[in-house]
């Protein structure tokens, strides 16, 4: 894995993260005054609403900045319903837990997609054959293509190993392509 490649993947992982965090404080009626996926100097953003859209330039993390979430700003009368530290505890727990519980359902996704995916198996060639060995004796040569072995259809070694272990040293017929 390249560097580059290393800070793209840490980069999806976090923005996982913190849309967890966004989402559910969104959901919530916690007004988000910045989603920024980075640190440091703003790169590019853009204002939607309430919210500020940020890159910045160190790649390394991100945040979402809530309204009233640091202790000591005064607040208006009016935004106090919609600040962070005037929620209810069991809301900002679930803001708080949200961004962990993202990535692992990210995770399970990811898991999910790679199983569907399935796992490539090798085609049965011939590698090299060994001289005075028992395939060699049974005339096989490097490139041959095993299709089946006393007439059952061979899709990987496998299916070879469990053919031969069970014909435990008796002849196999094996079809050759």
């Amino acid at each position: 894995m390249t560097f580059f490649s290393a800070i793209v993947l840490l980069g999806i992982l976090i923005f996982v993260h913190e849309l967890g965090h966004f989402l559910f404080a969104k959901k919530l009626g916690v007004r988000v005054l910045k989603f920024s996926l980075g640190f440091g100097p703003k790169l590019i953003g853009k204002k939607y609403g309430d919210t500020e859209y940020l890159v910045s330039a160190v790649p390394l993390g991100g945040y979402v900045k809530m309204l009233g979430e640091e202790p000591g700003n005064e607040l208006k009368e009016e935004d106090k319903p919609f600040a962070y530290n005037y929620q209810p505890v069991w809301k900002r727990f679930l803001i708080v837990f949200s961004g962990p519980v993202f990535n692992l359902f990210f995770a399970a996704a990811i898991f999910f997609v790679v199983f569907l995916s399935g796992v490539p198996v090798p085609k049965p060639y011939v590698g090299k054959v060994m001289d005075n060995s028992p395939a060699a004796a049974g005339g096989l040569i490097t490139g041959d293509r095993v299709i089946a072995i006393n007439g059952k259809t061979v899709s990987g070694w496998d299916d070879i190993n469990v053919s031969v272990n069970e014909s435990r040293g008796e002849r196999l017929l094996f079809k050759i392509e």
